[in-house]
């Protein structure tokens, strides 16, 4: 099935879905032209409405709603309630020509960045999560912790390494995290993700205080003109917000309680994943 799951996504997430439905418009027009035509005027529809920035903000913004930022407050409550801060992995820039090898994504660096601020204002050690999802010699929770090291002077305690996607993270994180007596994270990913994520989390038995960061923002620009104007950056925001909507209800029909030992079993077979520190 994870094999399968890209090109699932691809023809249920725009723009493929929206050319699979154009290209349906074109065989019916062959035979009923009215109902072609208005097939292929609705899929271009789409296509323009998605690529909007406007309409992108609206659909992330709806997912961001329930992860709100964490301000001084709620950053001193946390601080005294959790025992570490999880930052999920993001992909990787591969053969990134620069550093001579893989690397963390642009999305991932920005969450290592944000877990390293947090850091520095609570003191708690870090888990970084995030396996190798394509078979990749190097698991990204490697690649993490080489750039908290290298460019945030920050040696995360746990480095886990065998999750492929949001909840064998939490899985597995849970697993090193309960063996240290920790049940409480502050949970470090983009606010898009957080309503997956901290599902998950939460399904994995550990409490979570939400921690986003990357919140989606127009510019002055785009809320004057140019979000008005379809753009490459509109449709791909809104593929994103789409893509976590039916992700999270995805994650709730395919991860119900009695399936999570099972997937920790998986992940503790045949090696377990270590800590790269002591407790």
């Amino acid at each position: 099935m994870e094999s399968w799951q890209p090109i699932i996504e691809s023809f249920l997430l725009p723009p493929g879905s929206i050319i699979a439905v154009a290209i349906l418009g074109f065989f019916i027009y062959r035979k009923w032209k009215w109902l072609g035509t208005c097939v292929i005027g609705l899929s271009v529809a789409a296509l323009v409405a998605l690529s909007l920035p406007l309409t992108s903000r609206e659909l992330t913004s709806a997912l961001e709603a329930s992860a709100s930022p964490l301000y001084v407050d709620a950053l001193e409550e946390a601080k005294k309630q959790a025992g570490a801060i999880v930052v999920l992995g993001a992909g990787r820039y591969a053969d990134a020509p620069e550093y001579g090898s893989d690397t963390v994504s642009r999305f991932a660096l920005e969450r290592l960045r944000y877990a390293a601020r947090l850091h520095q204002q609570t003191g708690l050690p870090i888990l970084v999560a995030g396996g190798s999802v394509s078979g990749e010699k190097i698991p990204e929770g490697k690649l993490m912790r080489e750039v908290l090291q290298r460019d945030f002077g920050i040696t995360p305690r746990w480095v886990e390494t065998r999750s492929r996607n949001t909840m064998e993270n939490a899985v597995s994180a849970a697993q090193l995290l309960k063996a240290s007596g920790i049940r409480h994270v502050m949970l470090v990913t983009h606010a898009w993700h957080m309503q997956r994520a901290e599902w998950a989390f939460k399904a994995a038995g550990l409490q979570v205080t939400a921690a986003p960061t990357g919140f989606n923002t127009l510019s002055e620009r785009e809320r004057r003109l140019t979000g008005y104007l379809p753009s490459a950056k509109g449709l791909y925001w809104s593929s994103m917000a789409l893509h976590e909507r039916l992700g999270y209800f995805w994650y709730r029909w395919r991860y119900p309680p009695e399936k999570l030992p099972g997937i920790a079993r998986a992940l503790s077979e045949p090696t377990k994943a270590k800590a790269s520190g002591g407790k």
